[in-house]
């Protein structure tokens, strides 16, 4: 856990960017998938403790959203991945693919593209090459239902 906190640190006083935000929220989705038991204000409250800033609302969006509609969303990832089960895909991958399924379905000004690229991003950064090729296969057959 502690890498992703290291990673998602604010740069000296810069505003915070987009995929910045993005990558915040992918550790806090992360983090939840380990500890369900806790509340997602709680996940958020610990992470703003390790954090020098507090998450942006665009983090908090994130967050809270994915966290609100997860079931959904483990729905269309698991009709999206065949002959998976969510279960067998790893945690980071799955984590990758709730945020922008999040997204796609809720947020689509911004993007497809745009979405699916930045996803692709943090999975490089998080995961290896092979997941990359996954979690892009899922999110394009998410994005053309």
């Amino acid at each position: 856990m502690e890498f992703f906190y290291n990673y998602a640190r604010r740069r000296n006083g810069i505003s915070m960017t987009r995929r910045e935000a993005r990558e915040k929220a992918l550790c806090l989705i992360y983090e939840y998938s380990y500890n369900p038991e806790k509340s997602p204000q709680e996940i958020l409250e610990h992470a703003s403790e390790e954090w020098e800033d507090k998450p942006s609302g665009f983090v908090k969006e994130l967050f809270f959203g994915v966290c609100s509609h997860l079931d959904e969303l483990d729905g269309m990832i698991s009709a999206a991945a065949e002959n998976w089960r969510i279960q067998r895909i790893g945690r980071v991958s799955l984590s990758v693919l709730r945020l922008c399924a999040f997204e796609l379905t809720y947020m689509p000004e911004t993007g497809r593209e745009i979405s699916i690229n930045e996803a692709l991003e943090l999975t490089r950064k998080y995961d290896d090459e092979k997941a990359v090729s996954f979690v892009n296969g899922v999110l394009g057959k998410i994005a053309n239902k």
